[in-house]
């Protein structure tokens, strides 16, 4: 479908407005808006949503073009010692004596979210059918227009797809959106966790029929404003998602600059059909980071962890569901891990067991304490030989499987000095190995050390069993690390 630039500036004049509604709205001191004034722009969204979703079918009629369909690449710290490794330092235990070093560093992000509001349309009074879907413990009842239960594929062509895709529109199926935003609201559901609850009512929509739920899912994502797409492998659709995130061991394609993840049965080999141009509006990537914790069901885990801090016994247990919610996670960048919210009940229960230990001794002695409790606390194992596959994990996760490593426990270290010393860390990412990092004001320490914007930051390594603050293996003294900002 060739689009005009009078019609394109239309349709974004279109949006603007009904931005502004909302905006009106949903504004704590707005005044009443007239009914005339609320049916006018309910008039202009109906046009709206009527050239980005019905207009949009006739373009599904066209050819879809041919993709190599890539394979899923590996982390890059797949390669890691099998066991554990052990400090290497000569450095004597008098800290006034040990080497004060200044080692070098590299790249050096600060992970900045583009934050934007869901496209929710306006709820219309139409007939309507309960879905109860499932979701990581919890049951929710989720409304879409009546009758779309009832519809079927004919094939998976470029005409079955786009009949399908305008049978949706004229049921006015993005009515569902306000439902799904409401969900994601009451949930703490980051952008992946709203394309799962997505993809979970579509199951239950079309049970065993998943060419449709690939259908439905993409058109609900692109009326919220997700780049996510169709993909056809043979006969089957699969969904390709934009996250803006490097995903690890998922199968890819890309169309132009960008990249899109390949969601569905696996394998996934070979060549793929696609279409080249998207929905107006659709073109915000599913952004891989969780700025809160999912509220998932309460289904405390059968496995209680328990170790020894300072000589003192603590013992931490985790949500079930969660921990179901973050095996399905694909895996992505460390950054990712690195700020992600920790759940309130865990970070509350860290903070009850850990902080009337270590906040009774200075910042030295307790990040000593710490190191100590993760290097012996946890059984050390690659991810390779625990799952087949580099793993890296949730903070919470640490405390559910039967062993970590080193990114694992750099995260979680990081994470407890903030939250229970209130200091500032960063993560030191080598090519097969992750140590951290911590700013400790008002105290000059020796030992090796990085200067950032002209603070000093002690190597803490939680994996090499031995090491204090300021000790890192020689093997590590001269490579130059990647610096993760940890939130």
């Amino acid at each position: 479908m060739k689009t005009t630039k009078h019609t394109m500036r239309h349709i974004l004049y279109v949006c603007l407005l009904f931005c502004f509604q909302l905006s009106v709205i949903n504004s704590a001191t707005a005044q009443v808006v007239p009914d005339s004034y609320r049916q006018q722009k309910q008039q202009e969204y109906t046009h709206f949503a009527d050239s980005i979703l019905t207009d949009f079918a006739r373009y599904l009629e066209h050819l879809w073009t041919e993709y190599q369909l890539f394979e899923g690449e590996m982390s890059p710290r797949d390669t890691k010692p099998v066991e554990q490794p052990v400090i290497d330092t000569v450095d004597p235990n008098d800290d006034s004596l040990k080497t004060d070093r200044q080692i070098p560093y590299g790249e050096y992000s600060v992970q900045k979210n583009k934050k934007r509001e869901h496209r929710v349309p306006d709820v219309q009074n139409i007939q309507r059918q309960n879905y109860e879907v499932t979701f990581y413990g919890r049951r929710l009842n989720i409304m879409l227009p009546k009758g779309i239960a009832d519809l079927r594929l004919g094939g998976t062509r470029e005409r079955h797809v786009a009949r399908f895709w305008k049978r949706l529109a004229e049921q006015r199926a993005e009515q569902g959106v306000a439902a799904l935003d409401q969900q994601r609201r009451n949930l703490y559901l980051g952008d992946w966790g709203l394309f799962d609850l997505v993809r979970h009512l579509a199951t239950c929509v079309y049970p065993e029929r998943p060419n449709e739920q690939t259908i439905l899912s993409v058109f609900l994502l692109n009326v919220m404003h997700f780049d996510v797409r169709m993909g056809r492998v043979d006969d089957q659709l699969v969904v390709l998602a934009n996250t803006g995130n490097l995903l690890y061991n998922i199968p890819y394609i890309e169309v132009g600059d960008t990249r899109y993840y390949a969601f569905g049965p696996q394998p996934l080999k070979g060549k793929i059909r696609t279409y080249d141009q998207q929905p107006t509006g659709a073109d915000s990537p599913v952004d891989m980071h969780l700025d809160y914790s999912p509220r998932l069901g309460d289904n405390p885990s059968t496995r209680t962890f328990t170790g020894e801090l300072s000589g003192k016994t603590v013992s931490l247990q985790v949500n079930q569901s969660l921990m179901e919610f973050y095996a399905r996670y694909p895996q992505t960048e460390l950054s990712v891990y690195a700020s992600a919210a920790m759940g309130e009940t865990f970070a509350a229960a860290l903070e009850q067991q850990f902080a009337p230990i270590v906040g009774q001794q200075n910042h030295v002695k307790a990040l000593n304490s710490l190191l100590l409790f993760m290097q012996q606390g946890f059984a050390y194992q690659a991810d390779r030989k625990q799952f087949g596959h580099e793993k890296n994990f949730f903070c919470e996760e640490n405390f559910y499987y039967p062993a970590n490593d080193c990114e694992d426990r750099a995260v979680l270290f990081a994470r407890m000095v903030q939250l229970l010393l209130g200091l500032d860390a960063v993560l030191l990412v080598y090519d097969n190995h992750v140590a951290a990092a911590v700013h400790i004001p008002g105290q000059k320490v020796r030992g090796h050390h990085l200067d950032i914007n002209g603070r000093r930051f002690m190597v803490c390594d939680p994996t090499c069993i031995g090491a204090k603050v300021g000790d890192l293996s020689r093997k590590y003294r001269h490579k130059k690390a990647n610096i993760i900002l940890t939130k």
